[in-house]
């Protein structure tokens, strides 16, 4: 039969500050690319949204002529 190994706190601690660490890390790697991804997003919106605009805008715009009363 096995012989169990008792686990001691200072073992479990050890362990425990590893996984917490590691787990930190991949987070954090994880975050800037979620950012950078957001940041990516929303400039091609407002690019998107900029030449909409645009077409809107000269689609709407009439010739407006200025009557000076001269002939």
């Amino acid at each position: 039969m096995e012989t169990r190994h008792r686990v001691s706190r200072e073992e479990l601690e050890t362990k425990l500050t590893l996984f917490q660490k590691d787990l930190q890390s991949k987070v954090a790697d994880r975050s800037e690319r979620i950012k950078a991804v957001v940041v990516g997003a929303l400039f091609v919106a407002l690019l998107i949204a900029f030449w909409l605009g645009r077409r809107s805008g000269k689609r709407r715009a009439g010739i407006i002529e200025i009557f000076t009363g001269k002939k």
